[in-house]
């Protein structure tokens, strides 16, 4: 029994010595294996040790106990502290600030982070790449020479179990970035503020056509604030009734093929800039009478190239077309009065030889010959009335000078008055000064002009209504847009509430031969004011009308004052 006991035990303990055999075997593989393991962590954190330590991202590293841990090379050199001054201790902050406060990570540590918006107000925001981490910029007065702006984040550490561990801290110096901002942002400003205070009017639209400026002088030009423009898409309202196009809407629509469309052969391709257009057009709806401008729009490129806006600037040009047109109208006057002069004097040598006839065949006709002496009668009338017209074309001609002495207009106006409204229904009022300047006139062609401008006023009433006569002294200077050299005049304001007379046609009312008259009668042939212009040009002076329809309207006539240094006695050639 004792021997099969022991011959048991020893079977038992053959197999027990097996077993642990097998036990140490598998020990001994599963130490190498945690050795391995062990191994390739220290690696791997030896290896993210050196990256960090490496990299050329400014980082730090704190524990638990917000005592700093890591402290890599990059973050030396920008803070000026060595790793082996800070590592284990708590003055991390030493590195950003003067007095001891918290950095981000002290915060994530501590799970404070109400209290972010107390240090870091307005100037952090959530992490859009990690979970538990927050990123913040700001300037660092003391960092460097003149201060550092940093661009900071801070992210929570956890092991395994997702316990926290530490907090990272990595830092980005920005400085460079954040001044070329700035200056960006002030060359924008500066470039804002030349347009906004340049006289010349512009807006800018975006992609979406909606206005993003508009400048001071384009609120005087158009009489719209920018508030009630800016962020939207009515800016066409400053300058036409309907919605329609501008040319900064087609450029920045890349439509430049529908240019010609809306400004058929009042448009060039700049010659100064690239994808840049003018163009010139009259715009009825601004200002009173209407406004010529001149535009320019060009499209607005980004870095990249691509079109991001379009400017465009306007230039009002009214004074300098209206200048155009005198001029252009002083020369078809001269030329047509050079021929009108010459026909004129010759048929006015016939008309003189039939009206001698005439009176001849009169006083010779038997006198009970009724018929033949109303029908020479007849005649006589009618050469009378082209004499008449042969002498307006002679004082529309060229050498129809004024004979000029000094003289008050005031009787002339009034008897002039008195004369052309008899026979009718036309009431007239008269302001007229006692102190009223003499002027350097021709009376009898001056009372010739007043007299063709009220019969015009007379005619627009219909024989009812009133006309208005006016006259002031007046100083013209160098800041007056008036095609007038400087000094003192007599102005003569007629104005008729009467039909008005149309935009469209305003500019050619003294055109020879142009009238709005229905009957073209020997009164209506469209010469009396062109006559009436000549014989003001050649007094040194200026006519101009102002008119609505159904509304009325106005001559001005200007005629130099008799004072020293106004009279002047050739004829004017500049307007």
């Amino acid at each position: 029994m004792a021997m099969k006991d022991e011959g048991k035990t020893r079977k038992e303990l053959i197999g027990e010595l097996k077993a642990l055999r097998r036990r140490l075997a598998a020990l001994e593989k599963s130490k190498a294996g945690q050795d391995k393991a062990d191994l390739r962590l220290k690696e791997s954190e030896e290896m993210l040790y050196r990256t960090l330590r490496q990299s050329p991202i400014p980082a730090f590293v704190i524990g638990k106990d917000r005592r700093v841990i890591y402290w890599n090379r990059t973050l030396e050199l920008l803070s000026g502290i060595p790793s082996k001054e800070v590592i284990g201790t708590r003055e991390h902050w030493r590195a950003f600030y003067k007095k001891k406060r918290p950095c981000m990570a002290d915060l994530l540590v501590d799970g404070k982070l109400d209290r972010i918006p107390e240090w870091y107000k307005g100037k952090y925001s959530k992490s859009k790449l990690l979970e538990e981490a927050f990123e913040a910029t700001d300037f660092f007065p003391d960092l460097g020479d003149d201060g550092k702006w940093l661009r900071f984040t801070a992210a929570i550490i956890r092991d395994s179990d997702k316990n926290l561990v530490g907090a990272l801290e990595t830092l980005e110096d920005i400085t460079e970035k954040r001044q070329a901002e700035e200056e960006l942002k002030e060359s924008e400003q500066r470039l804002y503020g030349i347009l906004q205070n340049s006289p010349i009017p512009a807006f800018v639209i975006g992609k979406d056509h909606r206005v993003i400026f508009w400048n001071r002088a384009l609120e005087e030009l158009s009489k719209i604030p920018a508030a009630h423009v800016l962020g939207t898409t009515q800016h066409w309202r400053a300058f036409y009734k309907k919605e329609r196009p501008c040319m900064a809407d087609l450029l920045i629509d890349g439509e430049i093929g529908r240019i010609p469309k809306w400004y058929s052969d009042k448009y060039t391709r700049s010659s100064l800039l690239e994808e840049a257009f003018e163009a010139t057009d009259f715009f009825p709806d601004l200002g009173d009478d209407g406004k010529w401008l001149r535009f320019t729009a060009a499209t607005i490129r980004d870095s990249s190239g691509n079109a991001v806006a379009a400017l465009e600037t306007l230039e009002d040009i009214t004074e300098r077309m209206k200048a155009e047109e005198e001029l252009n109208k002083i020369r078809r006057l001269e030329s047509l009065g050079t021929l009108a002069s010459g026909i004129a004097q010759d048929f006015d040598l016939l008309l003189s030889a039939m009206l001698r006839n005439i009176f001849l065949a009169k006083i010779s006709i038997d006198e009970e010959d009724k018929i033949l002496e109303e029908g020479l009668a007849i005649a006589e009338k009618a050469g009378l009335q082209a004499k008449e017209l042969m002498h307006q074309l002679i004082t529309f001609a060229k050498g129809g000078f004024p004979v000029r002495r000094v003289t008050s207009l005031s009787p002339g106006i009034l008897d002039t008055a008195a004369f052309s409204l008899r026979d009718s229904g036309v009431k007239c009022n008269f302001t007229v000064p006692d102190d009223l300047w003499q002027v350097d006139i021709d009376e009898g062609q001056i009372r010739q002009v007043f007299q063709n401008v009220i019969q015009n006023a007379r005619e627009a009433v219909n024989d009812a209504g009133v006309i208005e006569i006016r006259a002031e002294n007046i100083s013209i200077g160098g800041d007056d847009e008036m095609p007038l050299r400087m000094g003192d005049y007599v102005r003569v304001s007629i104005k008729d509430h009467g039909v008005g007379i149309p935009k469209e046609t305003l500019s050619r009312i003294f055109d020879p031969y142009f009238t709005t008259k229905k009957v073209r009668t020997h009164k209506g042939l469209g010469l009396g004011l062109a006559v009436c212009y000549s014989i003001i040009k050649n007094h040194n002076g200026l006519i101009s009308v102002e008119s609505e329809v159904r509304k009325g309207t106005t001559v001005h006539i200007y005629l130099p004052a008799a004072r020293r240094g106004n009279i002047s006695r050739q004829p004017r050639s500049d307007h």
